[in-house]
């Protein structure tokens, strides 16, 4: 009995393939009607007030202000202020993207901290200008996706 579920799984396969039905699709691994959003706060540190400081996070929508608590709780509510804020489809890859950009600029990028170096000409706008136009990017690859998709399938399906 267990080996004719794979074969019948392998069966269909090959009728789909034959028939030009389209492949059953498995069910998403997580729920997709989750919103993400990917969020930027800037840092005072109090010690040495000309450090430059960014604090880079991503949550889901309904663990927003709970995860903004826990750092301002870290770091201190008078310390800091949102920089940006936007929903994005994955939290983890505009969070690499940004600390990978932020890096190949020599900044220092440890856990979800940003600091510029020493007698750098940025400041907070210059920072959520790039962060913007990295999230643009980021819209930009996305929707590039989905059109291509779009196009693929019409053109195979007709």
């Amino acid at each position: 009995m267990t080996n004719l579920s794979p074969a019948n799984e392998e069966f269909d396969k090959h009728l789909r393939y034959f028939l030009r039905m389209k492949h059953k699709e498995d069910p998403p691994k997580c729920n997709i009607y989750v919103v993400e959003f990917f969020g930027v706060l800037s840092l005072t540190d109090l010690r040495a007030p000309e450090r430059k400081l960014w604090y880079i996070y991503y949550c889901k929508q309904s663990d927003i202000d709970q995860t903004v608590d826990q750092i301002h709780q870290k770091y201190g509510k008078k310390n800091m202020y949102d920089l940006f804020r936007k929903p994005v489809f994955s939290g983890a890859g505009l969070r690499a993207s940004v600390k990978k950009h932020f890096s190949e600029l020599k900044w220092f990028t440890k856990g979800n901290l940003l600091e510029a170096p020493p007698k750098s000409h940025f400041n907070d706008e210059r920072v959520c200008k790039t962060i913007t136009d990295l999230y643009n990017i980021e819209q930009e690859r996305l929707y590039n996706y989905v059109m291509v998709k779009n196009q693929w399938y019409w053109r195979c399906s007709h």
